[in-house]
């Protein structure tokens, strides 16, 4: 496989690795086992991802949005309530 080119350079610092015994873990990704020294595959990922990742694809996905609203021809009604996430009640933006 080909290796990760990021932090997490081996399987043991990987966020799909759990240790089981005294010797290796899994791989709950691809649900085979590992041994921790192992580098990195593709897939790997680091165990905590930033809040700046998500915060720049929720940036990205704001714009597209935008772009979309503009280049329509009709104007279109935005909806007046958000569903807060996290909570069951309607927020009104009036």
């Amino acid at each position: 496989m080909k290796t990760a080119n990021f932090a997490t350079s081996s399987c043991r610092n990987c966020r799909y690795y759990h240790t089981e015994g005294r010797r290796g873990g899994i791989c709950h990704q691809l649900s085979v086992s590992v041994q921790g020294e192992w580098p990195a595959c593709s897939l790997a990922a680091r165990p905590f991802n930033s809040a700046w990742e998500s915060l720049e694809e929720v940036v990205r996905l704001e714009h597209s949005l935008s772009l979309s609203y503009q280049g329509d021809d009709q104007m279109r009604e935005v909806p007046s309530e958000v569903l807060v996430e996290g909570n069951d009640s309607m927020i009104s933006s009036h």
